[in-house]
């Protein structure tokens, strides 16, 4: 039998400020427990890059870690991890035989003032065959045993794509790098079909570095050019270290695209230009 009197009335109400304090400690837990699977516990995992597309000329820094990316060969692509020689340690990275490695180095701190300060260790690679390849490093002193503890980095290529075959002594003898672009400049012909062409200036690290013309890719994605402009220098040469200025001209192809705002990516530094109306004849 239900009783409207107080009694009744004031067990219901502690009833349902004790159902609504409860839903509240479930929905905070639910945002906390979301949050930590997003936060990466300073092993560098970020769920959310998986399955992303790897361009041309992409540099992946330690937030790519366990992730898989769709890419293509003959494309180049660096990475770059946080390294600290000084405590002894460093990254031992190793690749499938589909990954050419083409440059090795190490970035020293900005403020190379202050004592251990880290740096970054930076890879370059060429995708050289299809199917599945696989990166794989670990962060250890050279001479102590892997214990299992210790930070790593994993990253998974689905490549698609004809398998690369160098021309003979090209890979040999010459590192592969990215060409330093300063400037873009877009250059719109007046003609029809409009022309359009990209100029990027920029310096060129040391006297036998090269922009490695055969190898620059422009990729169309949506109303975005992407170019990339590579290097390559003699492996082994003795080369002056002052930098050398370098003008290139790109051309884009824009036949048949619909009117409208187009942006153009060179190496990370980008401009945009207008088509007025559809570049097509009729």
């Amino acid at each position: 039998m239900y009783s409207h009197g107080d009694g009744y009335l004031k067990i219901n109400t502690y009833a349902g400020a004790g159902l609504l304090l409860i839903a509240f400690i479930v929905v905070v837990a639910a945002v906390v427990l979301s949050l930590g699977c997003a936060d990466d516990g300073g092993t560098g995992v970020n769920e959310s890059v998986d399955a992303h597309t790897l361009n041309n000329g992409t540099e992946l820094s330690g937030q790519w870690d366990g992730s898989t990316v769709n890419t293509s060969t003959g494309y180049y692509f660096s990475v770059r991890l946080e390294e600290n020689p000084s405590t002894g340690y460093q990254w031992n990275l190793t690749t499938t035989d589909g990954i050419k490695i083409v440059e090795d180095e190490f970035e020293p701190p900005e403020n190379e003032d202050i004592v251990g300060a880290p740096g970054f260790h930076v890879w370059t690679f060429r995708i050289m065959d299809n199917e599945t390849q696989q990166i794989d490093a670990i962060y250890k002193r050279p001479w102590e045993n892997v214990t299992g503890e210790e930070d790593t980095f994993s990253l998974a290529l689905e490549v698609e794509g004809e398998p690369v075959v160098p021309a003979d002594g090209d890979d040999v003898e010459y590192i592969y790098g990215t060409a330093n672009v300063d400037n873009i400049e877009i250059m719109v012909m007046e003609s029809f079909p409009v022309q359009v062409s990209v100029q990027a200036t920029g310096n060129l690290k040391d006297g036998c570095t090269v922009i490695d013309e055969a190898n620059i890719t422009t990729e169309r994605t949506g109303n975005t050019f992407n170019v990339h402009i590579p290097t390559k220098r003699p492996k082994d040469a003795m080369c002056t270290q002052a930098l050398e200025a370098f003008e290139i001209n790109v051309p884009l192809d824009v036949y048949g695209l619909e009117k409208g705002n187009y942006t153009v990516d060179v190496n990370g530094v980008q401009d945009s230009f207008e088509l007025q109306n559809d570049n097509v004849i009729e």
